[in-house]
């Protein structure tokens, strides 16, 4: 299977096109990472994660935290391209590095945030963002359900979890 046809890159790239939810984006790609290359911090998918956040932090002005994330994905993503992995193909990955610079140009320049999508190359990704979109997959979030997701998230699997490893080291 081509790396970038798998179910999770292509809930990624819904979430990213369709509704630019980030935080989304990095959850997905993040479970990909952990299937196909875990802890393997110069993984093409980790270019594509740190993008993500690097967007989702701009959206909510903390630009700091997008200045630092945007050129390791630059770098990695570049990395990708450059080596033809096939973590490249069927994206155009020109365009989107394109992208990111101009956007961590304007993270630099204190500017306000602007969405931009992946230009999707190949057809049955398309195709297959178009049915996860059509069958209701992808959520219309908006306003702050969407920017501050983070926070308004159910977190009780991680405090329990979090319970239960104070209380055995005790």
């Amino acid at each position: 299977m081509d790396p970038l046809r798998h179910p999770l890159f292509i809930k990624f790239i819904a979430y990213f096109n369709e509704n630019q939810d980030y935080f989304e984006c990095h959850e997905v790609l993040e479970d990909y990472w952990n299937l196909v290359a875990p802890r393997d911090r110069a993984h093409p998918l980790v270019g594509y994660i740190q993008s993500a956040v690097a967007l989702y932090h701009w959206r909510r002005g903390n630009f700091r935290g997008a200045a630092k994330l945007f050129p390791k994905a630059e770098r990695l993503l570049r990395l990708t391209f450059e080596d033809g992995s096939p973590f490249s193909d069927g994206v155009d990955l020109p365009a989107f590095l394109r992208n990111i610079r101009k956007a961590a140009d304007a993270v630099e320049d204190g500017l306000p945030f602007v969405a931009f999508p992946i230009r999707v190359t190949d057809s049955a990704i398309r195709d297959a963002v178009s049915e996860l979109v059509q069958n209701g997959a992808i959520p219309d979030l908006t306003g702050a359900r969407l920017i501050h997701k983070h926070m308004l998230r159910d977190r009780g699997h991680i405090l329990s979890g979090n319970e239960k490893r104070r209380s055995s080291r005790h």
